[in-house]
């Protein structure tokens, strides 16, 4: 048969605001990133994804405490996955895929800042209604050991307009998790609410207080997503909420804690761009 090809392209900007450090200064950051996802019919039974994702985190500390010295800028993420799907029937199908990453801060070695791994498990669809996977990922992790995580998938549309997505993507590089309701006021928009959890590991450059060490941002935020459907292909997406349970750790370049502290709840808002071809 011939390869069929769908196209994703997304890209979109967060701040989040300044809020306290526990142990002293204080932390504002600008997100922007930019993604590209295509799926490859290869055969009838046999589907192959892959992802592309440049995403950059600017830092900006003040004060003393965690904040003092500066402890790391700008961050630079490139992460590239690929994932091959078999389908046993139109029901029951498995998959298995790899994870290559890079996150680091600029001017850092990009050669000591590298982390991967793979993925498998299974695929049910129960009707155009229910889709559900799950599966496992083992992710090495900067300085540290590998992490060993679920891989959850769920697409339910429970009742007309109404909406229920979870997925998780383990990765150093950004989102691990997220779930989110969601209603279709009227075409084209549509009202979400959700969480995420958030989880980036980086090596840092030999500027800073802790030369070539690695930092670690970990944070939960609750948003509202506002959704405009343009046209058929493109939608933009306004997003705002709140940054719960952050927290900042500083190690040196064996892994050691160096420092390590909460801050405080962080209003956040953007926007984002997708396209589907």
């Amino acid at each position: 048969m011939q390869p069929k090809f769908k196209y994703l392209v997304e890209g979109g900007f967060i701040g989040q605001g300044d809020t306290d450090i526990d142990r002293g200064g204080s932390v504002q950051v600008s997100r922007f990133d930019l993604g590209l996802a295509g799926r490859t019919q290869l055969f009838d039974h046999l589907r192959w994804g892959n992802t592309l994702f440049f995403g950059v985190n600017d830092y900006d500390f003040d004060g003393g405490g965690f904040s003092r010295g500066n402890p790391w800028q700008t961050i630079l993420n490139l992460r590239m996955g690929t994932k091959l799907t078999y389908d046993f029937n139109e029901q029951w199908g498995v998959f298995v895929g790899g994870l290559l990453m890079f996150s680091a801060e600029t001017s850092a070695s990009w050669g000591d800042a590298v982390t991967g791994g793979g993925m498998v498990g299974i695929e049910y669809r129960h009707s155009d209604t229910l889709f559900t996977s799950l599966g496992v990922a083992v992710v090495t992790q900067l300085e540290d050991d590998p992490n060993v995580t679920p891989s959850v998938g769920l697409n339910w549309l429970p009742a007309d307009r109404w909406a229920v997505r979870i997925g998780s993507v383990p990765a150093s590089g950004g989102a691990v998790a997220a779930a989110e309701v969601a209603y279709r006021i009227f075409q084209p928009l549509e009202l979400g609410l959700g969480a995420l959890y958030n989880q980036r590991r980086f090596r840092l450059n030999s500027e800073g207080p802790v030369h070539n060490g690695v930092g670690e941002e970990n944070n939960l935020p609750v948003r509202v997503r506002v959704g405009w459907n343009i046209n058929d292909n493109i939608s933009l997406q306004f997003l705002g909420g709140v940054a719960l349970s952050g927290e900042l750790t500083l190690d040196d370049s064996q892994g050691r804690q160096v420092r390590s502290s909460d801050y405080d709840s962080a209003a956040y808002a953007g926007m984002r761009v997708v396209g589907a071809f």
